[in-house]
């Protein structure tokens, strides 16, 4: 029976090391960064929010013109060619809401959205409660500053968004309207889209080329924290393609469907980068031309990721 027993502890003790082993030979995931984020492969096992883009009426820069109809579409980045769908156009009191300038997730309600408007809006410098589905939207306060392509991070509770025709982000308190400066302007004249990309937000100027000249795209890293921006890299749109990154922009970074940077222009080009990195190739791909759609509406001038 001693004999019995040493065994048997003898046997449970290897059974232990072995597995003891086993654990320490698992690599254990190291915490990304921004190059790490641009290189990583995309991440197919995570559940694909929904993403949805704001369209106008009208192809413009900014600010806005008066009179544009803003409509929701549904993209889907993973279709080949990509796919788009009609779902609502916004109206508040069941008056067509003009002009709105940035759509953004409304996190934790489904089938729910935060936009805003600019200065050329009939409902100007408003953040607007919208039901993705019908397009029925809510005043829910007035904002301090006029905004376009605001973006939520996550479920935090931060929002920011672009000082409408320049280069200064804003934070937006949600739902009070009340704006603070992010940070401090940019480098460029004005940006003309704004990303969450990891744990920072990218904001694109389309028809600038201080990073990688003669290539266009200029993109500034800011810290969810706020301050200046702590790196720049390019979208490298060729000047052979101006209208892919011409006027105001829908910026999106999809880390679902292999597209990464992502680019909707108000010119009609839906474009896609998957390295940023300044001066190294590729330069964008093209997706889509929206405008030989059928949709005489079809200009995009922002992304919403729903998850």
């Amino acid at each position: 029976m001693k004999n019995y027993v040493t065994a048997l502890a003898c046997t449970v003790l290897m059974a232990t090391a072995i597995v003891s082993c086993e654990k320490a030979e698992v690599p254990q995931e190291s915490t990304t960064n921004t190059q790490k984020i641009q290189e990583s492969a995309p991440q197919a096992l995570a559940p694909c929010p929904t993403t949805y883009a704001l369209v106008l009426s009208g192809s413009s820069g900014s600010p806005v013109p008066a009179g544009f109809a803003s409509t929701i579409f549904k993209v889907d980045l993973c279709a080949s060619p990509t796919s788009y769908n009609f779902v609502s156009q916004i109206k508040v009191g069941g008056v067509l809401v003009r002009s709105v300038t940035g759509l953004c997730d409304m996190p934790g309600i489904p089938d729910f959205a935060w936009a805003v408007t600019g200065v050329n809006s009939n409902f100007p410098m408003k953040l607007l409660r919208i039901q993705i589905s019908t397009g029925v939207a809510s005043v829910v306060a007035s904002t301090t500053v006029p905004l376009q392509d605001i973006e939520n991070y996550g479920s935090t509770g931060l929002f920011v968004a672009i000082k409408e025709g320049t280069s200064q982000l804003m934070k937006v308190s949600v739902p009070s309207g009340a704006c603070t400066a992010f940070g401090p302007v940019g480098p460029t004249p004005q940006y003309n889209g704004l990303a969450v990309v990891g744990t920072t937000f990218h904001a694109i100027s389309g028809t600038t080329n201080l990073v990688c000249s003669p290539t266009y795209g200029d993109i500034f890293e800011y810290p969810n924290t706020g301050g200046p921006y702590t790196a720049k890299y390019s979208y490298k749109n060729l000047t052979a393609n101006p209208t892919w990154t011409m006027k105001e922009l829908g910026f999106h970074y999809d880390n679902c469907c292999g597209k990464r940077w992502t680019v909707g222009s108000s010119s009609g080009i839906i474009s896609n980068n998957p390295n940023v990195t300044p001066c190294v190739l590729p330069n964008p791909s093209f997706l889509l031309n929206t405008t030989t759609t059928g949709q005489n509406y079809w200009y995009i001038y922002d992304f919403m990721a729903k998850i």
